[in-house]
């Protein structure tokens, strides 16, 4: 057998008990070793130096090591690396106080015997609070980036609406005829209404719309919204085929859900617009959730456009929306729709279908208590 077998690691020349007690003193990481009930049987000098001498004493509990508010989850999972064998990871405050903790990740790791059964386990504490600052800083400055863009869609749509308004009073003013006037009244009403419906979207995007919060089955939100919208959709020359499964009431916000659907189904008639086939199911997802599917028969999602659909102002072309002349939703759809339904503590994705286009998950919780919002 060759020095590099684990079985023969401390057969191997130079690898006496010394050297293993000075490889483990000397280590990197902050090492705790305790038995299979949890209990500190030994640590390394950085242990002794992250946790202090008292709190390793041999005996106590390695919970203990541990703020008071993270104890609890600690013994579940010493447990759990005893029973399976296998190491478990998560991540912790120690120290530093409130202003300034330190952030460790900690590996509990099993220690076994030559015949394969565990005789304890191993803390290792590593330190990583300059990687989760600098995370935390990138994370900030993308927030700052995205605010700015926010900003710049926001005054961008605002302006040309302002300039629409402008230009058609300029025009009733030096215009003495009526139909003039009526045109120029229309147009500045057209403008207003595109103002009021960005205004709209971002209030529901900033999570500050207060619509009502009723709640109703999903099922019945959903085939109450198809049953109002099939004759639009027929006049696009869109077929709806719609395929449901009978499933226990899910209660969501029925407003919400509303917004969502009709984002989506906007978003896929935009997708279709010599006319096409909007296929829609419902179904179960597993025990736990229920999960509607919109899937349209365009040209499908780009592989640079997906990383950004559920941005404001974000447009297949990766530009701003700068059409709004329909006073439908200038670019904020999917970004409503995907704020929507985090609020109903459910998760949105979007894929491609071969052979069709695109298609929207919305995957909702069956029993997750509805908010008092």
């Amino acid at each position: 057998m060759s020095s590099g077998d684990p079985d023969t690691l401390a057969l191997a020349p130079g690898l006496d008990s010394a050297y293993l007690d000075g490889l483990f003193q000397g280590g990197g990481f902050a090492i705790v070793a305790c038995d299979v009930e949890g209990r500190i049987v030994t640590s390394n000098a950085a242990a002794r130096r992250l946790l202090g001498q008292e709190a390793l004493d041999s005996g106590r509990a390695a919970c203990d090591l541990f703020p008071e508010n993270e104890r609890g989850r600690v013994a579940p999972l010493v447990s759990q690396c005893v029973a399976t064998i296998e190491a478990i990871e998560f991540q912790v405050r120690i120290g530093g106080g409130e202003a300034d903790p330190l952030e460790y990740s900690v590996w509990i790791t099993p220690v076994l015997e030559r015949d394969g059964t565990i005789r304890g386990v191993a803390l290792w504490f590593r330190d990583i609070t300059t990687r989760v600052r600098l995370a935390r800083q990138l994370e900030k400055r993308g927030r700052l980036e995205s605010l700015g863009t926010l900003a710049g869609a926001v005054a961008h749509h605002y302006n040309n609406a302002l300039c629409s308004i402008a230009t058609s009073l300029d025009y009733a003013t030096n215009m003495n005829t009526l139909p003039a006037m009526r045109n120029a009244l229309r147009r500045t009403a057209d403008a207003l209404t595109r103002a009021t419906n960005i205004t709209q979207q971002l209030l529901a995007f900033a999570q500050a719309d207060r619509r009502s919060a009723d709640l109703a089955d999903a099922t019945e939100t959903v085939l109450y919204y198809f049953d109002q919208h099939e004759a639009r959709l027929k006049a696009r020359n869109i077929s709806l085929l719609f395929d449901w499964q009978l499933t226990e009431i899910c209660p969501v916000p029925r407003d919400k859900l509303l917004i969502v659907i009709g984002n989506l189904v906007d978003n896929a008639v935009d997708a279709m617009a010599g006319g096409g086939t909007l296929d829609v199911s419902l179904s179960r997802r597993d025990e736990s959730s229920l999960c509607l599917s919109i899937t349209d028969s365009g040209g499908g999602i780009r592989p640079s456009d997906k990383e950004h659909l559920f941005e404001p102002f974000y447009t297949t072309k990766g530009e701003l929306a700068a059409d709004c002349g329909t006073g439908r939703n200038p670019g904020l759809g999917l970004a409503v729709a995907h704020g929507l339904v985090a609020e109903m503590h459910g998760e949105i994705s979007a894929d491609n279908v071969p052979g069709r286009g695109a298609r929207f998950d919305v995957v909702l919780p069956l029993n997750h208590p509805p908010d008092d919002k």
